[in-house]
């Protein structure tokens, strides 16, 4: 497993195929800095993306929770009518609980250790039992649906280390870091319980902490999902999950950055500046003025 992880993180990749990804991030980044009005936009989208997330990876696990069910849960509006959706509920509320953990560990900073994989996944996995949950598994487990075999459970200790230096000390170029991360942990599975969702939670980390926004991979779409991570995982080609996550990430850029040439050619017909220069300016009230 170790030579794996090494040839995991060596594949022959030409630069030409993060061509337009970096060249839309560039564009991306060129935009800033934003207006209030252009936040406003971005920050409606990943109030939805963060349902949505949230909705997609516990789909892809088997939830049997809607859309519109996932947004009342995280609204604490949602009742549970049997013990299989009070399970769904602290999946979906830990799922959330994990995104807003890793954005609050990207706003202060911190290294990606063993210890903060071990808090992501004891934060998500709400539905677990306690004494599974941010602790390396004792058991053996399998994968279901795919060939992939997980390391013995004695190996694990050794092995995460071993994967978290080869992604710090790799020359490759971020997106292929941070897919060979993902497909390495997992088929590691070194949790008893949730290796999935930490898993993209962590792949979104990573991808935010290089300069990406995050992904949603979509549940109907799962088998490509599972079939693209397997084909890495056991039949060493790299290709198809690495064409997954660029795309998923090309899909993020182009939406954001619509957002922000909307916004702006809204504004631009509307006859207002750019620079919003008084929008922290507060709001004068008539000194006769009731309220």
């Amino acid at each position: 497993m170790h030579e794996k992880i090494y040839k995991a993180f060596h594949q022959d990749i030409s630069i030409d195929d993060y061509k337009e990804l970096d060249e839309l991030k560039k564009k991306f980044e060129g935009m800033k800095p934003f207006n209030e009005y252009e936040k406003d936009g971005l920050k409606s989208y990943d109030d939805a993306f963060l349902v949505r997330f949230t909705y997609e990876s516990n789909a892809i696990e088997g939830s049997t929770l809607s859309l519109g069910d996932t947004e009342l849960v995280l609204e604490g509006e949602f009742t549970p009518n049997n013990n299989q959706r009070l399970r769904e509920i602290f999946s979906a509320r830990g799922c959330a609980d994990g995104c807003a953990y890793i954005e609050k560990e990207l706003e202060n900073d911190r290294k990606f250790t063993e210890d903060f994989i071990k808090d992501i996944h004891e934060r998500t996995t709400l539905d677990c039992q306690p004494r599974i949950r941010g602790t390396y598994r004792i058991a053996p487990v399998y994968i279901q649906g795919s060939l992939t075999e997980s390391v013995d459970p004695i190996q694990i200790r050794e092995l995460i280390p071993t994967l978290l230096y080869a992604y710090e000390n790799s020359d490759a170029h971020p997106i292929a870091k941070v897919a060979a991360f993902h497909a390495m942990f997992e088929n590691i599975h070194p949790f008893q319980d949730g290796n999935g969702r930490t898993g993209r939670l962590i792949l979104n980390y990573m991808l935010e902490k290089e300069g990406y926004p995050p992904i949603a991979l979509k549940h109907d779409a799962k088998q490509d999902y599972k079939k693209s991570l397997e084909e890495w995982q056991v039949r060493g080609n790299p290709k198809m999950f690495l064409d997954v996550v660029k795309n998923y990430v090309l899909d993020e850029l182009q939406e954001r950055i619509r957002i922000i040439t909307v916004t702006r050619e809204t504004m631009k017909v509307l006859n207002m500046d750019l620079k919003y220069e008084n929008s922290e300016k507060p709001m004068e009230l008539d000194d006769d003025l009731e309220i």
